[in-house]
């Protein structure tokens, strides 16, 4: 959006007009306006997470409950009963640590696809940028996912395991999951503001999409032949990098693999800025 202030006079009072307008430059992403917004990005953030835990009687306990259950499951029904290999880890930290990743993305991306439709009451009666709105949805997530990740650390000593030097490397496919993940919700958030479909497609495509991932089962129980399918999905990667980071002796980092996946998260963040800055000028009207 372009900001033009023009002076002029009223009753000999200075005073001062100010016109929003969309900006028609291609390089505009939107970046700068966003920085600009920060403190709303945090009060939208902090809102998000205050809304998620009200009215709740165990309230930041589910973020707990949550793992250990999903875990307890998978291990009883892929790990005991399927007999599913776990890279010679033991199962419940080979699915806990894959679920502490799909969860938050899972999660992230359910709530920021929303995020445009459920906030309609503000969006029409105030100007704001507009991607503030998926972007906290991503980041109040970011609480729930710590807090798995505390619990993986705790069943990780719990059975004896050490972290070993590539923990260091554990923000970097964070980092990677972050951008993944703001693409996608920026991307689908924009669609879902133009088409109601994109509501009732997303649950059947994560639901997919977590059968397409490594989190039950290991990359190599995946015949050499169809691995690219894998590679395929971004996903997988960072789940097998925080994998990597957490147990570097059992689980084996493909860079053939990881290379592929960069450009493709690049891709998908960048897709999700352009369709939202594409529809973003019509949301109002849309919503």
């Amino acid at each position: 959006m372009m900001v033009h202030r023009m002076q002029g006079s009223m009753d000999n009072r200075s005073s001062q007009v100010t016109y929003i307008t969309p900006s028609r430059a291609w390089y505009n992403i939107g970046i700068a306006e966003l920085i600009s917004a920060r403190d709303l990005l945090m009060v939208f953030t902090r809102r998000t997470i205050a809304v998620q835990y009200r009215q709740t009687i165990l309230g930041i306990s589910w973020a707990i409950i949550n793992p250990v259950v999903g875990t307890v499951i998978f291990t009883v029904i892929f790990g005991k009963l399927a007999g599913l290999p776990s890279n010679g880890l033991p199962y419940p930290l080979f699915a806990l640590s894959g679920l502490v990743a799909w969860q938050y993305f899972s999660r992230a991306v359910s709530n920021g696809s929303s995020s445009l439709l459920s906030n309609a009451n503000i969006i029409n009666k105030v100007y704001f940028p507009r991607m503030v709105l998926p972007i906290s949805s991503v980041l109040a997530s970011l609480v729930d996912f710590a807090v798995n990740l505390a619990v993986l650390f705790v069943f990780v000593i719990i059975y004896g395991r050490f972290f070993n030097f590539q923990i260091i490397f554990l923000p970097l496919f964070v980092a990677l999951l972050m951008l993944l993940v703001i693409g996608i919700s920026l991307l689908l958030s924009a669609l879902n503001a133009v088409y109601r479909d994109i509501s009732h497609i997303v649950p059947f495509l994560l639901q997919t999409w977590m059968y397409l991932t490594p989190i039950i089962y290991p990359v190599d129980l995946v015949p050499q032949a169809w691995r690219w399918v894998l590679y395929l999905n971004p996903l997988t990667m960072v789940v097998q990098g925080m994998r990597w980071s957490v147990f570097p002796d059992a689980v084996q980092l493909d860079w053939v693999g990881f290379a592929v996946s960069l450009p493709i998260i690049a891709i998908l963040f960048a897709a999700g800025l352009a369709v939202f800055r594409l529809i973003e000028p019509v949301v109002v009207d849309r919503i």
